[in-house]
């Protein structure tokens, strides 16, 4: 897995009782591929899952010459990948980028999407391109939940043939690249100038990084407390690598309130690095 990652790629590992082994990830070109073809000699590795475009945390987006290369990678061993795309439609770049599952020639990707991150939230309706993996997944599907719900494919399915839905994903898109261009601005206005920030080239989220001695934390409980809510490092991974680190989301509306909230984290900042 991505190091940082999703949480919740960390919990169904915690849950399904699986041994993972993390793998730094840059907030620009995506997991180190150097590191990933060590790791995959030195063990017995089944599968891979990340994120190839807008990354949760971090926002990044993988060239394609990456995409290539870690599909060379995991085929020679024979290693899965779960490419985690749920966030692929939201690019801002002037054409849709092409996912790892272009590149597979062994049909042995599942790339994974969603309706409910470009959407409607709500409907939890995603779907599995699984190749040759396809009818096992069929069988755990059956054996887990049955189906996701009818009524609510059936409503998406009508939407989409009504032929509005890439004219809502440019209008999505723009909308969320102006309102992460103004929290952008809100973070050179009220943060500390030390501030590092990731600039990605879609999606909602921006990955900011102080000092290794800042306690994302105890940031994270200042800003709670004044109904701020962010998303410290330590959630994205198993041990404390990330504590000096925060993920913010930039979909929000930008208005009065949401400018008070970049001023309240910026105080909480510039507190913790006065200690």
């Amino acid at each position: 897995i991505e190091s940082p990652a999703f949480y919740g790629a960390l919990q169904a590992i915690e849950r399904l009782r699986l041994k993972a082994i993390a793998i730094k990830t840059d907030p620009v070109t995506g997991i180190c591929l150097d590191e990933l073809e060590k790791v995959v000699e030195q063990y017995d590795i089944k599968a891979c899952w990340l994120m190839s475009h807008c990354q949760n945390p971090l926002g990044g987006t993988m060239p394609d010459e990456n995409k290539i290369r870690l599909v060379e990678i995991l085929a020679a061993k024979q290693i899965t990948l779960i490419e985690d795309d749920v966030y692929g439609e939201l690019y801002n770049s002037p054409k849709a980028p092409m996912p790892v599952k272009g590149f597979d020639k062994s049909n042995s990707v599942l790339h994974c999407a969603s309706f409910s991150k470009c959407l409607a939230p709500g409907f939890r309706v995603g779907w599995v391109a699984a190749g040759k993996h396809a009818t096992k997944i069929q069988q755990l599907q059956m054996m887990s939940t049955v189906s996701a719900s009818m009524p609510t494919q059936q409503a998406i399915a009508d939407y989409l043939s009504q032929g509005g839905y890439d004219g809502h994903l440019r209008r999505l898109r723009l909308l969320l690249e102006q309102r992460r261009y103004r929290m952008l601005q809100a973070i050179q206005t009220h943060l500390p100038k030390d501030v590092k920030v990731n600039i990605p080239v879609g999606g909602y989220f921006l990955w900011l990084e102080f000092e290794p001695s800042f306690d994302a934390n105890t940031l994270y409980h200042f800003a709670l407390e004044r109904g701020v809510s962010i998303a410290p490092g330590a959630m994205f991974s198993t041990s404390s690598q990330f504590n000096h680190a925060f993920r913010l989301n930039s979909s929000f509306q930008w208005n009065g309130q949401t400018e008070k909230g970049m001023q309240i984290i910026g105080e909480g900042c510039r507190k913790l690095r006065r200690k």
